[in-house]
């Protein structure tokens, strides 16, 4: 085995063992600690395929902010697990159903003629005069070969974006908010309280 053998078999084994403890943890904190190491080194498996640009876009956008930005809003955050798994097990049903939709939206959506596009496109761009850079190369080939992956991971990305919305936005029982039209509309005796005692006697 050779040197690069070595390090794709050491961090494949990280990255699906780190990617195994990141759907089997309960704290949120770990979960997130986990996913980052398996950026890395999926960023490493990146570089041994010899794609600089999609190991570094790996590591700079989405180790560097998503992650962090995902870290401070689950720290931030008070997950109750108990009320999260009863509520997954009651609207599981209803998931299913909207993502067969999804995908069904998906499949009408595609034009007829865009196998014979994708085939096409192999035998097209080497017959370009100018050569394509790396990340011209990469949208011609993500956007014609690999475009149901690429809109299923912006579908899965935007469901993510509307659950964190709801997870910040939801209303909490033990919080107390400040009711400003409640205070506005106060009247006078609400405020003020006139209590009549009787005198002390002193001796």
């Amino acid at each position: 085995m050779t040197i690069a053998q070595i390090i794709f078999y050491v961090f494949a084994s990280i990255a699906a063992l780190s990617a195994l403890m990141v759907i089997t943890q309960n704290n949120p904190v770990k979960c997130v600690l986990f996913l980052v190491l398996t950026f890395f080194a999926t960023s490493v498996l990146w570089l041994i395929a010899e794609a600089e640009f999609l190991s570094l876009i790996l590591v700079l956008v989405y180790v560097g902010a998503v992650m962090t930005l995902f870290l401070f809003v689950v720290m931030m955050l008070n997950i109750d697990t108990e009320s999260m798994k009863s509520h997954f097990r009651r609207y599981l049903p209803f998931g299913l159903i909207l993502v067969a939709l999804l995908l069904g939206l998906l499949l009408i959506s595609m034009p007829k003629g865009f196998t014979e596009i994708t085939e096409t496109s192999a035998t097209v761009l080497p017959t370009i005069a100018s050569p394509l850079s790396n990340t011209e190369a990469l949208g011609m080939v993500l956007y014609t070969d690999y475009l149901y992956g690429f809109e299923i991971a912006a579908v899965i990305l935007l469901v993510a974006i509307i659950s964190a919305i709801t997870l910040v936005h939801r209303t909490r029982g033990q919080t107390k908010r400040q009711d400003i039209v409640k205070q506005l509309m106060t009247q006078k005796s609400e405020r003020l309280t006139l209590v009549k005692m009787a005198p002390h006697n002193k001796g």
